[in-house]
């Protein structure tokens, strides 16, 4: 018999989870720790629509490894369509070795059998990039499916800006003629998530502390041209600064005065979290660049009165709004999507030619 057991999460598991959150730090030239406190599952319904979380215990241990695979309505080839998006695999680094991981995948491919997902590692996430190309049979095939941007925007300069007398914080009067426009707009982009705006401050976890009033609309002639909105998740979900390669800390405080000529961001002291607001469903006519321009204007202004330290938005590196976010001072993270089954003519209908949103604040 195993020692091991593998199962469906439930809600009691919380404390677990977080547990090997903190223990599996993102390695990388800053390492970070993804915290989901004060619950796990609050952040998980946020991911996903439908959560589909796995654990892995291991008596005396505990939980020592997990995997996520829920499932949310996002527009594939201008259709809205249920997708599983795959994240949050963890393992403990005392059980990293061994046959860990082909146990996890293979409860995995059980699950995952007749089905495809999307999932997103960062560039420098360099063990899970190395298990994607190991070649293993356990493993379903890991189709390349485009490079994204994350762009973290300083908000440590400000400036004078005027208002932009078309640009205005959303309302519940609009709420109608913003979902007529986003379900045009977003459905051009491949895997950009289906939006229920009058699900908006409602119970539903999916759409946990949004307000209405934090989207802000461009209209132009009267008729709403671009859309995106503020999200504050720190309450639910959290980025710890773990740690450093040598040269980044030995040069931070050096780094850290020249920044504050600059404007660019600081390197956070260690073990601290950082405070970065996400700007979350983009939509603009034509996908316009000089429309994004304006709205992210305002809304870096926003985000500035509210006094985060970065306001972070995720791009399809051919989308050409992409160029407006990176020339606003700030850091930049590579990522690369992939599509991952085990029966790939699932997927030859996708057209991966269409531009692509990473809705990083669902990842």
């Amino acid at each position: 018999m195993s020692s091991y057991c593998i199962r469906p999460a439930s809600t009691e598991d919380s404390p677990a989870l977080l547990r090997l959150l903190a223990a599996t730090a993102q390695q990388g030239s800053i390492r970070l720790t993804f915290e989901r406190h004060p619950d796990y599952f609050y952040a998980a319904a946020v991911s996903n629509e439908q959560p589909d979380i796995w654990v892995m215990e291991k008596p005396g241990h505990g939980i020592i490894a997990t995997f996520s695979i829920g499932q949310r309505r996002v527009f594939i080839n201008g259709q809205p369509t249920t997708v599983r998006y795959g994240s949050d695999l963890r393992i403990h680094p005392d059980f990293q070795g061994g046959r860990t991981l082909y146990r996890l995948f293979g409860t995995y491919r059980q699950q995952m059998q007749h089905e495809w997902m999307q999932t997103v590692i960062l560039d420098e996430n360099r063990a899970s990039l190395s298990t994607v190309g190991s070649g293993r049979n356990s493993l379903p095939h890991y189709l390349p499916a485009g490079m994204f941007t994350t762009c973290l925007i300083s908000l440590r300069r400000k400036k004078t800006i005027a208002n932009d007398p078309l640009i205005h914080p959303a309302g519940t009067d609009d709420i109608e003629e913003m979902q007529a426009f986003f379900d045009r707009e977003a459905a051009s982009k491949q895997f950009y998530p289906c939006y229920d705006f009058s699900r908006i401050g409602s119970d539903d976890p999916y759409y946990r502390n949004i307000k209405i009033c934090d989207f802000f609309i461009l209209r132009e002639q009267g008729e709403i041209t671009a859309l995106a909105g503020l999200w504050d998740q720190k309450d639910f979900k959290q980025t710890r600064i773990s740690g450093y390669t040598p040269l980044l800390r030995h040069v931070r405080l050096l780094y850290n005065s020249l920044t504050r000529l600059t404007g660019h961001l600081a390197l956070p002291a260690i073990n601290s979290l950082n405070h970065y607001l996400m700007l979350h469903s983009v939509v603009v006519k034509q996908n316009d660049p000089q429309r994004f321009a304006r709205l992210l204007k305002t809304i870096r202004k926003a985000a500035q009165e509210r006094n985060a330290q970065a306001l972070a938005c995720g791009f399809d590196n051919r989308d050409p709004l992409l160029q407006v976010a990176r020339s606003y001072r700030g850091h930049a993270l590579k990522s690369r999507n992939f599509i991952a089954t085990y029966q790939p003519k699932l997927v030859q209908q996708l057209d991966l030619s269409r531009l692509q949103y990473p809705e990083i604040s669902r990842l």
